[in-house]
């Protein structure tokens, strides 16, 4: 079901395009124990279907009530000047024509500071503008592959990352510090076999793609996906071959993971590490963290794009 600004901000004020800023202003200045407008560190416009913004308006109000960003909510629809409404640091445009997204952006970015754009789904060809206008772009689709594959042309444009990519982390740092290992490197000429348990088959796949153009294996690997818990992403990851292994499971609670090492001359191993914060809210303050483009993360949706 679409949602409407009023559904999405229930306790803000619907204003004119023009008086978005001041509103936003007033706002701010009046809530109590709000942070003052210096303290922003960057604007976050998400974008996508109504149905899919209804979740990032906690998550961009948390940030903007704590004083870290301006929030800019922008679903698709066909209306050219549709209403806004402002709560605070944050403001919602539903239902605007895709051809205005991108001077919807420029008017109510903070020009002075860097502009993460967050893509909930939507038409791929709008991704290109307002590649022009972030310097980061964090993508969030439902069925990514079609956005994966435009983003791969725009990597001159801008910065791009994934929620996906940054849940998998944590995932991602452990694999790359078994290669530490010297056992490891010395076995990994016989490993044939990457298994992941997973209920979202596309991080499995970003995972294999990110291993594959990463670390070279000499004589590459199998990819075998099977069902993981519903409501968690990913559940394990083996790579090895019939007795040697490297494990990576997600343990009890969903807090921590842990890892295992089974390879000829080195004893056997497991450690526990955090997992960290998961939340949208989580996800989104490490990401406005980052700057730079991240060359692991272009290169594992290059891998995909040409495996296809």
């Amino acid at each position: 079901m679409s949602s409407s600004p009023s559904e999405l901000l229930p306790a803000g004020a619907v204003v004119s395009f023009n008086k978005i800023g001041e509103a936003m202003a007033l706002g701010t200045c009046q809530a109590s124990g709000a942070t003052p407008m210096r303290a922003l560190v960057a604007t976050v416009v998400a974008v996508g279907p109504a149905d899919r913004l209804g979740a990032a308006v906690e998550a961009l109000q948390a940030l903007g009530d704590a004083g870290t960003v301006r929030g800019i909510l922008i679903s698709e629809g066909d209306d050219p000047a549709p209403p806004a409404r402002v709560a605070g640091n944050t403001v919602a445009l539903h239902g605007l024509t895709p051809a205005f997204f991108n001077n919807a952006v420029a008017a109510l970015r903070l020009s002075s500071l860097p502009t993460l754009v967050w893509w909930r789904g939507g038409r791929p060809g709008t991704l290109d503008g307002l590649a022009g206008l972030a310097d980061r772009i964090v993508l969030d689709d439902d069925s990514p592959e079609p956005i994966w594959s435009r983003a791969t042309t725009l990597f001159e444009d801008t910065a791009f990352s994934d929620l996906r990519w940054a849940r998998l982390t944590q995932w991602r740092a452990l694999t790359a510090h078994f290669f530490d290992i010297p056992e490891v490197l010395a076995a990994m000429a016989d490993f044939s076999r990457l298994t992941i348990a997973a209920s979202d088959h596309m991080s499995a796949r970003l995972f294999a793609a990110w291993l594959r153009s990463s670390i070279q294996f000499p004589d590459g690997f199998t990819v075998e996906l099977a069902q993981g818990s519903p409501g968690t992403p990913l559940d394990e990851i083996r790579l090895g071959d019939h007795d040697q292994e490297l494990v990576i499971r997600l343990a009890a609670h969903g807090t921590c993971l842990e890892t295992e090492v089974s390879v000829r001359g080195h004893r056997s191993a497991s450690r526990l590490v955090s997992l960290r914060d998961q939340t949208l809210t989580g996800l989104l303050t490490e990401e406005l963290r980052i700057r730079a483009r991240d060359a692991a993360f272009e290169r594992a949706l290059g891998y995909l794009a040409s495996a296809k």
